[in-house]
């Protein structure tokens, strides 16, 4: 029996990425900012409920993860959604709401989607160049 070499991980969430396009487009969208699931789909046209199938994959796969951060009672987003999860040391609350890159989200996003998008990026231009 021949041994086989396993792929690296990395590999396999970059399978479950492009397995579908819409994910690479919400781990670009996620690459600049936190986002809120309503404001993707949103942005997408897309169902909220169709927008949830991709993101429990890619949260699954730890490429997205929760939005947290602490803030002033006053600082607090009033949209649904937001979570208050307890208080800091220094009297901030723990909030949650949205979603943003994990770090092996944020790796896949420099390594494969970023090129991918600059790649097409510069074709378009030189696309247009060609009708001047």
């Amino acid at each position: 029996m021949k041994n086989k070499k396993k792929k690296k991980p990395i590999f396999d969430k970059v399978g479950l990425v492009f397995r579908n396009p819409i994910r690479a487009d919400i781990l670009k969208e996620l690459s600049e900012n936190p986002q809120r699931p309503k404001k993707i789909a949103d942005d997408f046209g897309m169902k909220k409920q169709s927008l949830n199938y991709h993101l429990n994959a890619l949260k699954r796969e730890g490429l997205i993860q929760t939005h947290t951060e602490e803030m002033s009672k006053t600082e607090i987003p009033q949209e649904k959604g937001t979570r208050i999860n307890g208080v800091a040391k220094d009297g901030k609350l723990k909030v949650s709401y949205g979603v943003e890159l994990t770090k092996n989200g944020k790796n896949i996003v420099n390594k494969f989607i970023n090129p991918l998008y600059e790649e097409e990026k510069n074709k378009n231009n030189k696309k247009e160049d060609d009708y001047v």
